[in-house]
């Protein structure tokens, strides 16, 4: 047998070495490497063959709990994004008074999503995704105001917010409507005598993109001629049509001075805080396309879809 040998031929080996070291005799050194180099055996009792067991079950069904919990996840997402809609929302007055405000903020899984004080003609025009000038409805609309609560379901992207609040408009409010071709008096925006606004090269358009606009100014990053007749529409609420022609993007910067006293000194103090003079700005923003674009906006017919209201109810269902 060679496993004797080996430990003799060990012992003798550190013996020496270890035989003055406290605690330690040759005679125990002896039976301690005979303990560890010997195969050992030990049988388990009940108690710990259940925890190994328990353990062995645990650590194989680890990863197809997790795997079950992520296909919940992944198959409520993709409800949701076949059917979007608020998981709930609660609906009540709000007050006679102006002003409103809207947006989102977390909480929930998905985050909670506020309307305050907003007239009820906007919740319809935000639901169907509808410029005001587009939407035909009753008049009470404009008056009638209501607050909103509502718990919004997990999303991989950005939620579908408009297609939720249809969902709701419909359910709550009953909301009937249809569509019409008609044709409205707007704009075409065409290049005036000079372009003067050049595209963007490939480089910049690695850059980020994206809009804004106001009473007073049009900007964006990397814009095409339809993206911005489609903002201008907004600040002039008409239609606008790009008619130009021209291809590419464009970084788009505007500004123009504000027609009310009191919005143009609010201007004024913005302009010295970021370094610009409001009274050398342009009178509209029809003179600024002008000199700072080389466009022109020039009145027309223009066909446009319009959604008719049919019928909707003055106070929601219970909450």
């Amino acid at each position: 047998m060679t496993t004797p040998i080996k430990i003799s031929l060990l012992t003798k080996v550190l013996k020496p070495r270890l035989f003055c070291v406290s605690g330690i005799t040759g005679s125990n050194l002896n039976q301690r490497v005979r303990t560890i180099m010997s195969p050992r055996r030990e049988r388990l009792s009940t108690p710990k063959r259940l925890l190994l067991l328990t353990a062995v079950i645990a650590t194989a069904l680890l990863p197809l709990t997790f795997g079950q919990i992520d296909a919940s996840v992944q198959a409520q997402v993709a409800a949701t994004d076949a059917h979007p809609a608020f998981e709930a929302a609660t609906i009540k007055p709000g007050t006679p008074r102006t002003g409103y405000a809207y947006g989102t903020s977390g909480g929930a899984p998905g985050g909670q999503f506020h309307i305050t004080n907003m007239p009820l003609k906007q919740w319809v025009e935000l639901g169907l995704s509808i410029p005001d000038y587009a939407l035909k409805a009753p008049s009470w609309l404009d008056t009638a105001r209501f607050d909103l609560n509502a718990r919004m379901p997990i999303y991989k992207g950005r939620p579908p917010t408009p297609e939720m609040m249809k969902a709701l408009l419909i359910e709550r409010f009953g909301l009937k409507w249809h569509e019409e071709t008609q044709v409205l008096p707007g704009y075409e925006l065409v290049p005036d005598k000079k372009v003067l606004v050049k595209p963007t090269g490939l480089l910049e358009q690695l850059n980020s993109h994206g809009m804004g606009w106001g009473p007073t100014l049009i900007n964006g990053k990397n814009l095409t001629m339809s993206e911005l007749a489609e903002t201008t529409e907004k600040v002039l609420g008409k239609p606008v049509v790009d008619a130009t022609h021209l291809s590419g993007k464009y970084d788009i910067d505007l500004r123009w001075r504000a027609l009310d006293n009191a919005e143009l000194e609010q201007q004024r103090h913005y302009g010295k805080q970021y370094g610009f003079d409001v009274d050398s700005l342009p009178s509209t923003v029809f003179s600024a396309m002008q000199e700072k674009l080389g466009l022109r906006l020039q009145s027309a017919k223009v066909p446009t879809k319009i959604i008719v209201i049919d019928s909707i109810n003055r106070q929601p269902t219970e909450n």
